[in-house]
């Protein structure tokens, strides 16, 4: 069975790795957002910035003051939920 995986690495609360990313959804200099095998993950904070992106290595770098990282449940897509 091939499962996704991901790595989130915090250091110090300042320097944030993720992973695994599929795609980013949200930067502001309070959240992030982004898909992480299949789940939204949140990150809140102060002062974030985006160091790295690369979707296609599936890596994202934050710095600032991380308060928060917490995954989320994606919402159902449009025709499950309309065929339910």
């Amino acid at each position: 069975m091939n499962e996704k995986q991901n790595r989130i690495i915090c250091e110090n609360c300042e320097n944030l790795t993720i992973s695994g990313v599929e795609k980013a959804d949200n930067a502001t200099p309070t959240h992030f957002s982004c898909v992480v095998c299949g789940k939204i993950l949140n990150v809140g904070g102060k002062n974030l910035n985006v160091k790295k992106l690369d979707i296609l290595e599936g890596i994202v770098e934050l710095n600032g003051e991380i308060e928060e990282i917490k995954y989320c449940q994606t919402k159902p897509k449009l025709l499950k939920r309309l065929f339910k």
